[in-house]
């Protein structure tokens, strides 16, 4: 299957997100789901603890709807915040596959696989103690250079592009991590991004396609475009991200086109605000 690259597609999906998401425009003025507005009751804002849970809540988004994931997290730290202390965490069990530790993190936090989530569990905790003083703060100020900081990211278990550059955006934007270079740091996009792609026509097939697109198989190359028509108007790719996390879990997820700022632009969107049956190439 061959399929087409719209680059100047690209760029007007990008100025159009970019704005709206600063502008708060329909389904992005609701904005309480992305990860940088997470906080357990009981962590003050941007303390030790409060970015202590999202070090430890960011690495199981995936494979799990976020909000009901943040909610799971949430009780978790309620009832046993020493969960989210990595000094706790390698003082109190002697290894990633301790039973007792699977049942406290892995099944609580309800992660689609519970032996990794808490293997990614313990080894981070490991690894942050021993290079960073337990500290997720000491991590984001260990270099001002963005494609250093996102290596060293990743570098934790259950920390890949995805999910290692939602960290990346959320200490950025909290203000835990000032970094240049994020011009060479690739865009954190997953399958909703690269559905949005291709509903909005940025990758378009030469052919008539029947059936489901693998959208998995698009990712990379999405990054890329995205990251280059974000560079094309000297913006950083923070707001972008955030907007297109928004629209692909919930405007998309809950076919909210009415409110979504590409309605005019994305193929499923046209169809709805023409109030007609079109017989769409993807499946929705």
């Amino acid at each position: 299957m061959h399929i087409n690259i719209d680059m100047e597609r690209a760029k007007l999906v990008v100025y159009t997100v970019h704005n709206a998401f600063r502008n708060k425009e329909g389904l992005l003025s609701e904005t309480n789901d992305l990860v940088e507005n997470q906080i357990p009751d009981g962590a003050e804002h941007l303390s030790k603890e409060h970015i202590l849970f999202l070090f430890y809540t960011v690495a199981n988004d995936h494979g799990v709807k976020s909000f009901r994931m943040y909610a799971r997290a949430k009780e978790l730290f309620s009832k046993h915040p020493n969960v989210f202390d990595p000094f706790w965490i390698i003082k109190n069990f002697s290894s990633a596959t301790d039973s007792e530790l699977v049942k406290l993190i892995g099944e609580h936090i309800g992660a689609r696989y519970p032996h990794e989530a808490t293997k990614n569990w313990y080894l981070s905790s490991l690894k942050l103690v021993e290079e960073y003083n337990g500290d997720p703060r000491e991590l984001f100020r260990s270099t001002s250079d963005a494609r250093v900081l996102i290596k060293r990211i990743k570098a934790f278990r259950g920390y890949g592009p995805k999910i290692g550059g939602m960290l990346l955006r959320a200490a950025i934007g909290l203000g835990f991590a000032d970094v240049n270079g994020l011009e060479d740091v690739l865009v954190p996009v997953d399958i909703h991004d690269s559905r949005i792609s291709f509903f909005t026509e940025i990758l378009k097939p030469e052919e008539n396609i029947e059936g489901k697109i693998d959208y998995y198989a698009y990712v990379k190359k999405v990054q890329e475009i995205l990251l280059n028509s974000c560079n094309f108007f000297e913006i950083n790719w923070l707001d972008v991200d955030r907007a297109l996390w928004l629209i692909g879990s919930r405007g998309c997820v809950e076919k909210r086109c009415m409110e979504c700022p590409l309605n005019n632009i994305c193929i499923v969107g046209k169809a709805v605000l023409n109030s007609t049956e079109h017989k769409l190439r993807f499946k929705f």
